[in-house]
């Protein structure tokens, strides 16, 4: 019997009005065959006793019997004054059921038939045994001896069994968890986020050690040893994934793990089939649900979740006929059902359908749609198809799980379609619909592209459009097309034109005649698979604008006659038309000469004029328009020769002082009728200014004064007049830098001839500092001391450079030997350097001192 599966029914409107989609996927969600509140107070344990139809549960400590029901889920009784039963094991001939009686110290033996308690086996007082397995003809179980946990053995064919501590067991902190498989036994005890796990050969009655060490787990809610004893596989909820090991060394298996789709809480129960498939739980999140994985694949085959509760601790058990799990769900209100998954191995199978992208009468249409699986594709496996209930041919399913589906429909209306899968051995059914609507497409004629719009030619290029650009148009297409004038209201049928199929575009081309707003009428009729449409767009049509061009020289003499030419375009023009030609110079800027020329009919324009005044001539021509042309009108600047005319600009001195008024004169040669000067001042690194406008004097002379603070340049500038060209001249001026001297460390002052003289102790040496004005940080300073001797002065010394300080200033001392009684005296030089443009080599005035003892 197959999972039940889900319809998932999703609305999609592919087409407004046109179709309408409705597909029903089989997906992952599945749940039981059925589902039996089971009536426990609390859950631990569940063991499937498929050869007497039963099911037994354990409630753990805190109880007082094992609940027994029928492989349905449906109650059959309860095994009472079985305190604390928790772990449940299976004698190897089915006989007997072994429960751990957390509350009761001891193991019980139950007899499966009888469901009676048949024999019990005390563990010791305060031992609370809590699991229970059989391997090597043994019973195993782990408890709590002296605050430690522990493993012991019964062996139940003895004549006088009795329960057995295992001296060679390691030692555990609490009760270990066990399982067997193929004569080995695992047990595994908790360690926060680690699990403590070792392995035992028990296949000859004795627990002999295969390993033991710490591996990936937590508090363990699954643990099992496959039937062949080779690997160990263990559920935590504390660990995303199943995590597997090898029992001979507890090295990872492979596959190491089995994701349950989450991170936290991770698996908290398994079981393994004979076969080597693995179901996982997981409790809650986005990840619950049971997992189940086919032998060493670890990509999930199914993923099933239940309608209400989530898989409890330890709660999947195997039958053991090779097909069916079962599953202990809690719900919300701590309620506990079995869940009965008798296919549980079959891979779901998922059907979905695309629709098409439009469906029309009379045309053909096709849908998509894919079976996909977690398993291998079905591939070549056929696909059921009916349409309103009536079958169609059978489709079949590509190696990729692919397929497709056509039909053609005469006429308009809504098509439901259904499309089965039945299913095979490895895979369930799936079931998917969809319901088409046949419609005609929707059609619409777009805004036109105007590329004309004159009196004498309209040319609109439109475009015959489907909704969503769908179908295709046939050959013969054509829209019908009328003109209605807008200011008399009279329509004018026009020949219909033809749509491209290929483009959709079509064409209209009109000479309405003349200027105005009209209206074009748009229709389409329509055909078997479009609808009609029409549109009205409204055009004004305006006068032509004529581009005025005029052919002009750029040059011209002076008084000789000038013949340029000119054109409008959008000819013709009527005869009698004439464009005004005026000419504005230097003579004339608020009152042009002004005369007309006759256009002819081609547009064609001639000028012919005689320039008197040189200079700029604008020469602007002007039409004024007519019923069928915009006005227009085109200017063209002819330069008119002029002669030129010497003019110059000089200083009263070719370099100044620092801070000295140059004299700068401008000389104007001949003119005609302008004798006006402009005197610029342009200091080296700065700004041209003006500095004086004027008319020059009798002698041509134009003179101004300018302080000069660096090297500057003067330009005298002429503007020029009817007659004679604008001319320039420019002169340098260099100018010194100032520099302020003082000596320090004198006591004393006196006079000789008239001039002062500094007094030096002859143990001083004299400090000389220069500030040099503008700032010449970095530049060169140099000093020359000089001695009187012989009734003249002497040079003692000339320094080499001392470079200004960031304040432009330098200091020097002066040592002196036989200096008694003598007279000296101390100047400086500012050195200009090639980065210097600004200012010339400056001395600066002496200073006079003498020494004395």
């Amino acid at each position: 019997m197959s999972l039940k599966q889900v319809s998932v029914t999703a609305a999609i409107s592919v087409v407004a009005g046109l179709t309408t989609v409705t597909v029903g996927l089989t997906g992952s969600a599945a749940w039981a065959d059925s589902t039996a509140a089971l009536p426990l107070s609390h859950y631990s344990h569940m063991l499937v006793d498929g050869a007497h139809q039963h099911i037994f549960f354990s409630q753990g400590a805190g109880s007082t019997g094992v609940v027994v029901t029928d492989l349905s889920g449906t109650p059959v009784t309860t095994i009472e004054n079985e305190p604390g039963a928790t772990g449940l094991a299976l004698s190897a001939d089915g006989a007997t059921l072994y429960a751990a009686l957390s509350d009761g110290d001891a193991v019980a033996a139950i007899d499966t038939a009888k469901l009676t308690e048949s024999a019990r086996y005390s563990t010791g007082t305060g031992s609370a045994p809590a699991s229970v397995a059989v391997a090597g003809g043994r019973v195993w179980y782990g408890y709590t001896a002296d605050g430690k946990g522990a493993i012991g053995s019964v062996d139940p064919s003895a004549a006088d069994p009795a329960a057995t501590p295992q001296p060679s067991m390691s030692h555990w902190s609490v009760a270990p968890l066990l399982a067997t498989g193929g004569g080995v036994l695992a047990a595994e005890e908790p360690q926060q986020n680690l699990s403590h796990v070792a392995t035992f050969d028990v296949s000859s009655q004795t627990a002999s050690v295969m390993a033991d060490t710490l591996v990936y787990g937590g508090t363990a809610t699954g643990l099992q040893v496959t039937g062949d004893g080779a690997e160990v596989l263990l559920a935590a909820p504390q660990q995303p994934a199943l995590h597997t090991y090898r029992t001979s060394d507890l090295s990872a298996a492979s596959p190491n793990v089995y994701y349950t789709g989450g991170v936290t809480p991770g698996p908290n129960s398994l079981a393994v089939d004979a076969d080597g498939t693995i179901a996982v739980g997981s409790p809650s999140g986005s990840a619950a649900g049971l997992y189940l994985y086919a032998g060493s694949n670890n990509l999930a085959e199914n993923h099933v979740t239940f309608p209400s509760g989530s898989v409890a601790p330890d709660g999947l058990e195997w039958r053991g006929d090779g097909r069916t799990l079962y599953a202990v769900t809690q719900d919300s209100s701590g309620a506990y059902a079995l869940n009965v998954l008798s296919d549980a191995k079959l891979s779901d199978t998922q059907l979905s359908l695309n629709p098409p992208k439009y469906a029309v009468p009379t045309e053909q249409f096709t849908f998509t749609g894919s079976l996909s699986t977690r398993g291998f594709i079905p591939a070549g496996a056929s696909l059921q198809v009916t349409r309103d209930g009536t079958a169609l041919p059978d489709v079949t399913v590509g190696r990729d799980g692919s397929f497709a589906i056509s039909d053609t429909r005469q006429d308009e209306g809504a098509y439901a379609y259904e499309v089965t899968y039945a299913g095979d051995a490895t895979h369930r059914a799936a079931t998917a619909s969809l319901t088409v609507h046949v419609a005609k497409l929707p059609t619409t004629i777009t805004n036109p592209d105007i590329s004309s719009a004159a009196p004498r030619s309209v040319v609109f290029t439109g475009s015959l459009m489907t909704q969503l650009g769908l179908g295709s148009l046939p050959e013969g297409t054509t829209i019908q097309v009328s003109r209605t004038n807008e200011d008399t209201q009279q329509t004018t049928q026009l020949p219909s034109v033809a749509v491209d199929p290929a483009t959709t575009e079509f064409t209209v081309t009109d000479a309405p005649g003349s200027a105005g707003r009209f209206t074009y009428h748009l229709s389409y009729a329509g055909d078997t698979t479009h609808q009609p449409t029409s549109s009205d767009p409204s055009f004004q049509v305006s006068p032509y604008a004529p581009a005025l061009t005029l052919n002009a020289p750029a040059t011209a003499t002076r008084g000789t006659a000038l013949t340029f030419s000119g054109a409008l375009s959008d000819a013709p023009y009527d005869n009698g038309e004439t464009v005004t030609v005026t000419r504005t110079d230097a003579a004339h800027t608020t009152t042009p000469v002004q005369w007309t020329v006759p256009v002819g009919t081609d547009g064609t324009i001639t000028v012919k004029d005689t320039p008197s005044i040189g200079g700029a001539n604008t020469y602007t021509v002007s039409y004024p328009g007519d019923a069928s042309h915009e006005a227009a009108t085109a200017s063209a600047i002819v330069q008119v020769s002029r002669t030129a005319t010497a003019l110059s600009v000089t200083t009263n001195a070719s370099s100044y002082a620092y801070g000295a008024t140059a004299t700068v004169t401008a000389h104007l040669g001949t003119t005609y009728n302008g004798r006006t000067v402009s005197i610029y001042a342009q200091p080296y690194g700065g700004g041209k200014t003006l500095v004086k406008t004027g008319t020059v004097d009798a002698g041509g002379n134009l003179s101004a004064t300018y302080k000069l603070t660096r090297n500057t340049t003067f330009t005298a500038s002429f503007s020029g007049d009817y007659r004679y060209a604008p001319a320039t001249a420019t002169h340098t001026a260099y100018d010194q830098v100032k520099i302020a001297e003082t000596l320090g460390g004198y006591y004393t002052s006196t006079t000789y001839s008239g001039v002062t003289y500094r007094v030096y102790h002859h143990t001083v040496k004299p400090r000389v500092t220069a500030v040099v004005t503008p700032n010449k940080s970095g530049q060169c300073e140099k000093f020359q001391a000089q001695e009187y001797y012989s009734g003249a002065w002497h040079t003692l010394t000339t320094s080499g450079c001392y470079y200004l300080d960031p304040n432009s200033t330098s200091v020097a001392q002066l040592s002196l030997t036989n200096a008694v009684n003598q007279k000296f005296r101390v100047r400086s030089e500012y050195v200009h350097s090639t980065q210097d443009n600004t200012n010339l080599t400056t001395w600066g005035g002496w200073l006079y001192f003498t020494v004395r003892t």
